[in-house]
This record gives C-alpha cells, sequence and structure tokens, in this order.
C-alpha cells in the first residue's frame, strides 16, 4: 500500500508540470507573433530596375505629362509605387512594390521613403530638353519591330538611353500608326552625330538616319508650307538648289546690256533632267517624311511633293541615277506605303518639262521681289 500512495504523490506533480509547459509555449507563441518577423531579401529584378529608372529618368520625366503631374503633386517629388506597378510594362515584367523597393535602393538616383510606398529622384529636373541633340531618326524598320528591338539593335552601336516609336497621324485614330521609323537617343552628342554618319545595315538594307533635330526642322517647314492655301509643298533647294550658270556669263550679260530676259537667265539655276520620279497609289495615311524615308535609301531626296491626303507624289533626287535607281529599286522590291503598292517611274516628256519651267517661274519670281 505504500508504494501505490507514494505513486499517487508523484502523478500529481507531473500533470502541473505538464500544464505548466503548456502555458510557457502558449505565452512563447503569442509572444512570438506579436513580434514583427524579418522580412526575407527581395532580388532585384534588372527589367525592373531598368524600367523605374526610365520613368524618373531625363529622357522621360520631363516629356511624360501623367508622371510629372503627379510628380509635382509634392514638393518633394514623391509618385506613388503601387501606380508604376499598374503600369503595362510593369505588369509585364511582374512587378511588385517589393520588387520596386529593391530595385530603387540598388539606383543612384532614386529614393524610397520610409513606408516603402513612394518612390522620387534624387536630382533636379534639366531646364530644357537635353536629349534633342543626341537623337537620331531612323528609319525603315519591319513594321514588327519593337521597342526592344531597336534598342537590341543599336546596343551594338552606342549607349542607348532611350526609344521612341514614331507614329504618323491617321484618321480615326488617336495613336497613330507605326510605320518602321523611330527615335533613338544616345549618351552623348557626338556618338549620336558618328553614328548617323556610319553606313549601317539592317536585314540587307542600308538605313536612312538624320539627326533628329534637323529631322524636326525640316518637318515643321514642310508642314508650314503645306498650311498655305492652294499651295503645295515645297523645299528651299526649288528656289537655291542645282548648278548656278557661271558668274562670267552674268556679268557678261550686264556689261553688253543684254535684255531683261538675259538679266533673268543669268542668275537662274538650273536641274538636270531625269531626277523626278512619281509614286502613284498611296495609301491613306501616309505623310511626306514616310515617302522621303522610303526613297532616301536610293539617295540623297533633295525635295517631295506631297499633300496629305493626295494619292500621287513626285520625288526629286539629286541626279539622275539616283532617281533610275529608285525607279528601278522599287519595281523589284514593291514596297508598301499605307497597305497600298504604288506604281514608280521616271517623269518625262511635256511633265518633266512642265515642272521644270515651273520650279524656273517661281525662281523668276522670288528674284524679282529682290
Amino acid at each position: 500500500m505504500a508504494e501505490t500512495a507514494e505513486v499517487k504523490v508523484d502523478a500529481a506533480p507531473a500533470k502541473e508540470e505538464e500544464k505548466a509547459t503548456e502555458a510557457v509555449a502558449e505565452n512563447g507563441t503569442a509572444a512570438a507573433e506579436g513580434e514583427k518577423k524579418p522580412e526575407e531579401p527581395v532580388e532585384v529584378d534588372p527589367r525592373v530596375k531598368k524600367q523605374i529608372e526610365f520613368y524618373f529618368s531625363d529622357s522621360n520625366l520631363p516629356k511624360d505629362k501623367f508622371l510629372l503631374s503627379k510628380h509635382k503633386e509634392t514638393p518633394e517629388g514623391w509618385i506613388d509605387i503601387s501606380l508604376l506597378t499598374s503600369f503595362k510594362r510593369m505588369k509585364e515584367f511582374g512587378a511588385t512594390v517589393a520588387g520596386v523597393v529593391a530595385a530603387a535602393k540598388t539606383s543612384d538616383f532614386l529614393a524610397v521613403d520610409d513606408e516603402g510606398k513612394k518612390i522620387r529622384r534624387t536630382t533636379d529636373l534639366p531646364d530644357s530638353d537635353i536629349t534633342l541633340g543626341r537623337s537620331i531618326k531612323v528609319g525603315k524598320f519591319p513594321l514588327d519591330t519593337t521597342i526592344d528591338k531597336f534598342e537590341e539593335f543599336f546596343s551594338q552601336h552606342g549607349k542607348v538611353l532611350s526609344v521612341r516609336l514614331i507614329k504618323a497621324e491617321q484618321k480615326g485614330s488617336k495613336e497613330g500608326t507605326f510605320e518602321g521609323n523611330a527615335f533613338i537617343e544616345f549618351g552623348t552628342k557626338d556618338e549620336a552625330e558618328k553614328i548617323c554618319k556610319s553606313e549601317i545595315e539592317h536585314e540587307g538594307e542600308k538605313l536612312v538616319m538624320a539627326m533628329k533635330e534637323e529631322y524636326l526642322k525640316e518637318t515643321a517647314a514642310a508642314k508650314s508650307e503645306n498650311s498655305r492655301p492652294n499651295t503645295r509643298k515645297r523645299s528651299r533647294e526649288d528656289d537655291e538648289g542645282g548648278e548656278k550658270e557661271g558668274e562670267k556669263e552674268e556679268k557678261k550679260a550686264k556689261k553688253e546690256g543684254g535684255d531683261k530676259k538675259d538679266k533673268e537667265k543669268s542668275g537662274y539655276v538650273s536641274y538636270p533632267k531625269g531626277v523626278f520620279v512619281k509614286v502613284d497609289g498611296i495609301g491613306e495615311g501616309a505623310s511626306m517624311p514616310t515617302i522621303k524615308d522610303m526613297f532616301g535609301k536610293y539617295g540623297n531626296v533633295k525635295f517631295v511633293e506631297f499633300r496629305e491626303g493626295d494619292k500621287v507624289a513626285c520625288v526629286r533626287f539629286e541626279t539622275p541615277e539616283e532617281a533610275s535607281d529608285a525607279v528601278k529599286g522599287e519595281g523589284e522590291s514593291k514596297t508598301e506605303i499605307c497597305g497600298t503598292v504604288p506604281a514608280v517611274s521616271l517623269i518625262t516628256g511635256e511633265e518633266e518639262d512642265a515642272k521644270l519651267e515651273d520650279i524656273k517661274q517661281r525662281q523668276m519670281s522670288k528674284m524679282a521681289r529682290g
């Protein structure tokens, strides 16, 4: 009986110890739940970092009306990260708020707020467009060329900061139509100029390139000319280009007291025959720059006579050889312009004579005005 009593006495404390142990375990669990677990490190996605740095870059933010308006909502320029992750490009990368925070913290010019919800630049925005001088305009690439493909191709030749697809205005479309042309921004102006002067081919075709600033000036001048009532688009070459007749002949005419016609002729700028090319059957939505880009691969296009909505254009080359190459080349390649393949031919005979006479008369009119 004594042994039995001893067993009973020992059993009770054992149960109490179990309860005490359970209580400690429960308290420990509760304490652990109250503490914040250390956050697991988020791997930086280089695509996400590159994209957010582009959003806030000198190349984009000053020109992005929507983001710029958000940037200006606070004195410091904070923008919600949740807004950035809602963008189409970021969704394609599967970007998260945590992923953007991790990427921004490795950037040289971005900062994240203490709560990890907002992001901003740490540098001031430029006072003017610093991208213009270091950008070029290129064409004409296949219509399925993406921004990534442009960047991949030109990264072989220099440091690409940004790519912007050029979309021609089209009735009924707010976004416009991509026709294979783009603006490429490089690291420096010298780099852009060097590339622009290079002989670069894409899929066997020589690229047509120009400095962006020059291209925009030319396009603006063409639009201004086209806005005048009852006029065709003309370029300065029609009034000033070609080979000037010798000064000796002009002096001789003045010395001998030639008639007015001789005096006018002495200042006339002539053009050779065989430089005019007719492009007949152009698709709706085409523009003068589009046509010039298309024929630029054959030589120096001096002028394109075209009004938006027309079906026919006249392209004038610097030499007859270039015009002949264009006719031959397009006869084989049959390049589409806005969905149609136009007929390309040399302008000859009376039509050519009429164009030369028209140029001459306009030059004479300009000379008479002084």
